[in-house]
Order: C-alpha cells, then structure tokens, then sequence
C-alpha cells in the first residue's frame, strides 16, 4: 500500500484554523457529529493527548469505541478553541475514526497563533473528550521556555503517579515556570508480558502486586496473537500488529497519564520497549546466543505501525533548522518477511532487503523550536544502531559478567567498538584472553551515517542558544575501576546499551562539538531508570578532557530502578562484589538496602569496599577517589521525572524523585521524596552547579 493511500486510511487529518473564530455557544452547547443520538453510545477509554508543538501548528489525538463492540467508522467532530469555554471556536470540522486505524484518529491543526494555550475536544454523537495543548513561542521570541522529560513506564511494574506528582508540582509554580511542554524520551509501552520481565518491587525488593485506585491489581491481558514465547521462560512478547495495539491500548488506560496527556503536548521518541528489549535494527536480543537471535522485521512494521496510530506526531512536512532538510516521514506499510541478517555494510547497517524495508517504513528523527533560546533536537538511537559491542555469546555463561550488557570491560568494549579501525588499523586478535569479533567489522554507531550527518548539521545549523538533545541512553561515561576488588579483574563501564557502548562514536559527535565551538548543548536522558547528573567530555580517554556539554537523567515513570536490578543481580555473588552495588548496614544503624552503587560511581570502588567492611562512612571517604569526576549527582534508586527551564542565560534542571508509585493514589499522588536541582551558565558547561536538593538526600549524601 503506497504511503499516500494508508494515509487516506489511518485517521490522519489536518485542519487549519480560521483566521476569525467561529462564534460559539459556549460550553453546554455540543456540536453533535450524528445529530439526535442519546449519550453513551460511544466511550473514549484510551483519553485525548497532543504533541508536536510547533509556532503555528499543534497535533491532537484520540481513539474511539463505539460502546455496542462495532467496529464500522465513527464519525468524530473536531473542535478547537482560544477559550476554555469554547465561546470561539477556530476549527470546526468532521472526521472518521476507522478500523483500518484502530479507530485512532490524528489531526494536525495549522494557522494557530504561537505561544498559545487551545483547548481542543472530539465529539461522537452526544459523547464528547476534551484536553488542552500549547503552541511553542515564535523563534525570536526571547522568552523562558519550560519543559518537562520522562521516560520507562511499565504498566505492571508500578503506577504513574510521576504524572500525577507532576500535575502537582506544576500548578503550585507560578505561571511563568509551568510546563509548556512534555519530552518522552521512550518505552511509552513495553513490548512483553509475564515471564519475569515485570514483576514489581517493594521497598524490601521482594515481589509485590500494584493496585489500582479500587484495589483491583494492576494486570495486562493476554495478546490476541498469543504472542511469541521467550526462549527458556514463559514469558510472551508482541508479534503482530495488533499485539502491539493491546500494549498502547492497555497502557494508555491509566488516569495519570490521560491527566498528563490532557494538560501538555507531548514530544515523543521512541527507545527498545516500544519494538523489541536492547534492539538494534530490525534485531531481537532476547536469546542468550548471538546464533539465536531472531531477525523480526516483519514485528519491526508492525510496531511502527502501532507507534504511528497511537503517538501524535508531525513527522512528513515537519520543519527544521533552516537550511537543514527535514528528514521524518510518516509511517507506510512494508511488506518484508523475517530473512536472516546478512553482514553490515560498512556504514553499519545491514543492507538486508527485509530489514532495509523495516526500517524504512518510517523515519522519526526531527527537531522542534522553541523560541529564541532553545532548538530541541529529539534523535532515534534504535533504528540505525549496529550491534552491541560485545555479542552475546562472549558475555553469556562467564561468571564475572552480569550480562550482555552491563558492567563490561572497559578496554574490551573499546577495541571491539573501534572494529577495524582499532590498534591504527590493525584490530588485536584477543582482548583481555576473549577472541575479537569484531575485527573487520566497521567502526559501531548509535546514529548510522545518515541521522549523524543531520544532527551535526542541525547542531552547528541551529542560532538557538541552547540546544537540548532528547537522547534516549545515557551518554556520559560510568567507570568502575578494578582495584581493589580481584574479581572484578578488568576496568569497566556500567551499560553498554547506552553510549559507553558506542564510545567511538560518541568522541567523534562530542569532538565535534568542540571543534565547530557549539556550545550550550544540554542532553536530556531517559532509559537507565535511575536519576544522573554532568558534564560530558569530549574525550573520557583523555588525560585532559574538555567539558563540552551537560546531561540531566531522569529516572523511569514506573519501571524497577537501576538500583533494584543489581540489587537482584548481586544477591548470590561474593560479599566484595554485592558490598559494591548493595550493601546491608542495619546492623550498623544504617539502611538494609544502602544504594552502595551511588557511592562507587562516586567515590570509587576502594571507597564502596571499605564501606562494605565497616559500614562507617567517614572510612569510605578517606579513600574516595575521582574515578568519575565529571558525575555530580547519583540517585540509583528512584522513579521520578525531570523539569528544565531555559532562559538566555542558564538553564535550571530539576530531577525529581517519587515515592515508590505501587499503589496507586488518585489526585493525592505519591508524593515527592526528594528533589535535586543543577544550573548550567551559558557558554560554560564545567561551571555547572548543583545539587540543591530539597527533601531527603540520596546515599551517601545523607
């Protein structure tokens, strides 16, 4: 089907405002869309939400039951307004919601005027929904722009009272510092069910149930396909269309989050969750063999089918940097088969028919512009990537790694990554006594050649004064130094999945950086589940590394923190290795669960031992060590979201932590354990400053 005709078909409409509102009757009145029908025929379970603010222009979304299970078209008026009231009405206009779409519908409204709160329903016969958005600031408006960003919601791993805190927070900011806008940097959904994949955690990180608000647990049905079955567990994981239409069905159900949707645009890409854990490509990983890894292109299409129908985005005709083309284009089906993985070309990416296809079925990188001062730059790290570093069979089986993709050597995954180009071109057979696979494979990329030349034209394109990067991994380095500690036997890096498994890639972007004297770049993170904050060098190698931008991480809407994974991974290995990561002090007047963790990326591994062996504090500070002197803040264990604002002069970021969201608490929401502030100054990202922190302080800060 040609992209134009699916187009046609998949509830995707544009409507442009009149210059002079239509006179309204106010709010009581409700244009029907089939005059004469009774309230109740139709239902709107998955809410209302927006996105893609741009000057002039806006996305609104929503999908549509008709209550009877009917699945014919829907008929859905649109109406949008400049008052809450709808006392003036400036678009008007009849669209169909079909099954073709799952009854999703998306319509992009121009001539809108910038910087200006809408307010925006659909109707279905007598039964109407209803949100508000925000266009952005006009890109010489030198205004203060606010925005918050999220990522991780497992639905069965906890509730979204981060959007519920959010809420919050937000209405007791004054005017000038509310949100304009929500950056979801991914795992919108989570791609499996069962198995083990999302149990959630007490505070003791034993297994509990999440309750809704009528103490019903909080569960997700089976897939209408019956899923695929993960090898060696019972876990499924979706594999059709529709399977993936369950998850945003199911997902999108909850309350906070249809608050969140309905009060602020959102800015969405996508990271692993919302097609397959840890992908690359159009490449599963759930398989402990690099020999059983599963192509699944045709489970590609299908999630960036789902992801189109159910995010509302502008992606075909979106506007840049000037001078820069836009690259995004809307979803097209693609026919492909699942064809196993021929060699990477040597730009990395596997030139496959079926994956090319894949993958090319939509492009959503892209950039929006938020007034003079902030030029968001929101890339696709999944897409175009190569493979990991270190394939899976080197990892798997070996005692001494957690696995795959966590605390890894560092010198290993250096030389691997570096590929054929390592050693000046003469790749070593071995590292560290394991064989090389890489040897005369190309140098790894997360952005593939064609978003990488685009984000560097975009970067140096941009006049904004800041340029904020929605950077689904972490990019800063996280060493873990060797000694003292024997078994650990090798220098390491905490999550190859993020840019330290990319190290080659990301010296060339940040060098680039400095070279072409970009400046005020601020990366806003996601993915790790926990809360970072600091500087990134150009080179983490170097003896003297250059500052060249800032990044703020902000920890999962709901999803099991950093700290509860190694706490779990941990629990059978030897006391000096589970003294690193999670130490148990109570007998000491301390916490059973001391985040060691935060402290050995902070403080070094020397320090985390001795605190293991006395469990006094002042002892692990006599040996702390400047193993990663540009992380400023670690918060391991936590669920949250953050806030930034931007003004010409700095930029204020704040990452929030929640209290552990398992129950869900209706408008109370969770409530905020603690909340940590950093400022960056123009033009000098080492100058950073922080944390200010309000509420309890993170170990070892407490």
């Amino acid at each position: 089907m040609k992209r134009r005709e699916f187009l046609r078909r998949s509830g995707w409409f544009v409507a442009g405002a009149a210059l002079a509102g239509i006179p309204g009757c106010g709010d009581n009145a409700v244009v029907k869309a089939d005059a004469g029908l009774p309230s109740g025929l139709y239902k709107f379970p998955q809410g209302v939400a927006s996105g893609d603010p741009r000057e002039t222009s806006v996305v609104i979304w929503t999908r549509v039951e008709a209550v009877d299970g009917g699945t014919g078209p829907i008929a859905l008026t649109v109406e949008v307004s400049s008052d809450a009231l709808f006392g003036t009405v400036v678009v008007h206009q009849v669209v169909s919601a079909t099954d073709a779409s799952d009854h999703t519908v998306r319509v992009l409204i121009t001539g809108l005027g910038p910087a200006t709160d809408y307010y925006y329903r659909f109707i279905a016969g007598a039964d109407t929904i209803r949100g508000r958005t925000r266009t952005a600031p006009a890109a010489s408006a030198d205004v203060q722009v606010n925005l918050a960003w999220v990522s991780c919601q497992d639905y069965s791993a906890g509730t979204y009272g981060a959007y519920r805190q959010m809420l919050i927070d937000d209405a007791a900011r004054d005017a000038a510092d509310q949100i304009h806008a929500v950056v979801h940097l991914g795992d919108v959904i989570y791609e499996t069910i069962g198995g083990g994949f999302q149990v959630p955690l007490d505070a003791n990180f034993t297994a509990t149930t999440v309750a809704n608000l009528d103490g019903t647990p909080r569960t997700l049905g089976a897939f209408p396909s019956g899923g695929g079955s993960v090898t060696g567990g019972d876990g499924k994981y979706a594999r059709t269309v529709d399977d993936y239409r369950h998850l945003y069905k199911s997902f999108f159900t909850d309350p906070d989050l249809q608050a969140a949707r309905a009060r602020w645009p959102f800015i969405h890409t996508w990271d692993d969750h919302e097609f397959t854990d840890d992908c690359w490509q159009s490449q599963a990983n759930y398989t402990p063999s690099k020999s059983l890894d599963e192509p699944s292109q045709t489970r590609r299409v299908a999630a960036n089918q789902a992801w189109f129908e159910y995010i509302p985005v502008q992606l075909t005709g979106s506007a840049g940097v000037s001078g820069v083309p836009s690259e995004a284009k809307d979803f097209a089906p693609a026919t492909v088969t699942d064809a196993a993985f021929t060699a990477a070309n040597n730009d990395n990416f596997v030139d496959e028919p079926n994956n090319t296809a894949a993958i090319d079925s939509i492009t959503i990188y892209r950039s929006l512009r938020f007034g003079k001062h902030v030029e968001l730059v929101m890339t696709d790290e999944r897409a175009y990537r190569s493979d990991h570093a270190l394939p899976e069979d080197t990892t798997f089986g070996q005692v001494l790694f957690f696995n795959p993709r966590n605390v890894l050597p560092l010198q290993m995954v250096n030389i691997f990554d570096e590929g054929k180009t390592a050693n000046g071109g003469n790749p070593p057979a071995t590292v560290l006594n394991i064989p090389n696979p890489r040897a005369t494979a190309p140098v790894g990329t997360m952005l593939g050649k064609d978003q990488k030349a685009w984000w560097k034209a975009t970067m140096k394109g941009s006049d904004a004064t800041w340029k904020l990067w929605g950077n689904e991994v972490p990019l800063m380095r996280f060493f873990i130094k060797k000694d003292p500690v024997p078994l650990l036997f090798a220098d390491r890096v905490m999550d190859a999945d993020a840019w330290d498994g990319y190290p080659t890639e990301r010296k060339e972007l940040m060098t680039y950086l400095k070279d072409e004297a970009i400046k005020n770049v601020v990366a806003i993170t996601g993915d790790i589940h926990a809360h970072f904050a600091g500087v990134v060098m150009d080179d983490f190698d170097a003896a003297s590394p250059t500052p060249v931008a800032v990044e703020l991480i902000a920890a999962g809407i709901s999803s099991n923190s950093l700290y509860s994974f190694y706490e779990s991974a941990t629990k059978t290995q030897p006391a000096d290795l589970r003294n690193l990561i999670a130490c148990d002090a109570s007998a000491a007047g301390g916490a059973k669960f001391t985040e060691s963790i935060n402290l050995l990326l902070q403080w070094g591994t020397a320090a985390a031992k001795k605190f293991g062996e006395t469990k006094v504090l002042a002892d692990a500070e006599a040996l702390k060590e400047a193993v990663n002197p540009h992380l400023k803040y670690a918060d391991s264990n936590a669920q949250g979201y953050g806030y930034i604002k931007v003004t010409e002069a700095e930029v204020t970021g704040t990452l929030v932590t929640i209290e552990r969201p398992i129950v869900q608490t209706g408008t109370d929401g969770p409530g905020v354990k603690r909340a940590a502030t950093f400022t960056v100054p123009k033009d000098d990202p080492g100058a950073m400053s922080g944390p200010d922190i309000v509420g309890t302080k993170p170990y070892p800060l407490a």
